[in-house]
């Protein structure tokens, strides 16, 4: 009987020391703000993230052409390889992105929302798309994307990281607040919180000492069957490239399940990229292009020894 009082008294104390400890961990995580001074905190801590990123140089970058490897994961988990990318931007909404598959792959449409969409016996993808169309070259040529798919590319531009730190910080009906600190990847973090006029929902998840970026957390509803997706994208080993400080490793997740990995090796700012890369007719010359390629390949020698 002593034994079983000695137990429970040694439980009921340990209870109270954890829903202590709880507590302390809380208060620290929450302070006790007013709207207007949470709004004012996450104002100011959001323009030194800007002037950590480059400032104006950051602001007014126009164009952007990086490449590197993309490394996609499957449906278990498992990463299914790599593929050469270049990433090229025309801001705020003309994108072009280039796979070079080598023999049978498959690519995920981790931006614009396709699921599986099969390179086979490799070659070369180009994914295209300029405000509210989008194109697609693949082995088969030239063709549109689906209305759906260019809907889902302009949401993503909107709800993107950079497109709120660049143009959306000002907007009518969006609302800040700062929402305390945390520890991310083994790093002390804040968070800033963002809801806009729509009720869209966006997290960004900050080093504490040194203002950089390593989540941006996008929550989004399925207008047909409300169901609440989050997006986590990941941000790492910041490199400076034409006085902007940009990720070169980035990461996203989709509720709770891996999709991508981009390790870019080169960025270029500002490089006065032509608005004519970013159209159909770029698209069929470079479909033409390989396609001239393919057949000189493919045609026979028929030289004498």
């Amino acid at each position: 009987m002593r034994l079983m009082r000695w137990l429970a008294a040694g439980l009921f104390l340990l209870l109270v020391t954890a829903t202590a400890g709880s507590r302390t961990a809380a208060a620290q995580n929450s302070e006790a703000l007013l709207p207007e001074q949470s709004a004012a905190k996450a104002k100011s801590i959001l323009q030194q993230v800007i002037a950590k990123l480059g400032g104006s140089a950051y602001l007014n970058v126009r164009d952007t052409d990086c490449s590197g490897r993309l490394a996609q994961f499957g449906n278990n988990g498992a990463m299914t390889g790599f593929t050469q990318y270049r990433d090229t931007w025309l801001l705020p909404d003309k994108n072009r992105k280039e796979y070079i598959v080598k023999g049978e792959h498959t690519i995920a449409g981790f931006l614009i929302g396709i699921d599986g969409l099969n390179i086979s016996h490799g070659g070369i993808t180009v994914m295209l798309f300029n405000g509210n169309q989008g194109w697609i070259l693949d082995k088969s040529g030239v063709s549109d994307q689906p209305e759906d798919v260019a809907k889902n590319f302009a949401q993503q531009v909107k709800s993107g990281m950079d497109t709120m730190l660049r143009s959306r910080l000002n907007e009518k009906g969006l609302d800040l607040r700062y929402a305390g600190t945390d520890v991310i990847d083994l790093k002390e973090a804040e968070w800033i919180e963002f809801t806009d006029k729509d009720r869209g929902q966006f997290r960004l998840g900050l080093e504490k000492s040194t203002h950089l970026p390593l989540r941006w957390v996008v929550q989004s509803r399925d207008p047909k069957t409300q169901e609440r997706t989050e997006t986590i994208t990941s941000y790492s080993q910041f490199t400076p490239f034409d006085g902007v400080l940009a990720p070169v490793r980035i990461a996203r997740a989709q509720d709770g399940r891996d999709l991508f990995q981009i390790y870019f090796d080169a960025c270029k700012y500002n490089s006065n990229l032509s608005p004519d890369l970013f159209t159909r007719s770029a698209l069929e010359q470079r479909s033409h292009q390989a396609g001239s390629k393919d057949n000189k390949s493919e045609k026979p020698d028929n030289k004498k020894k």
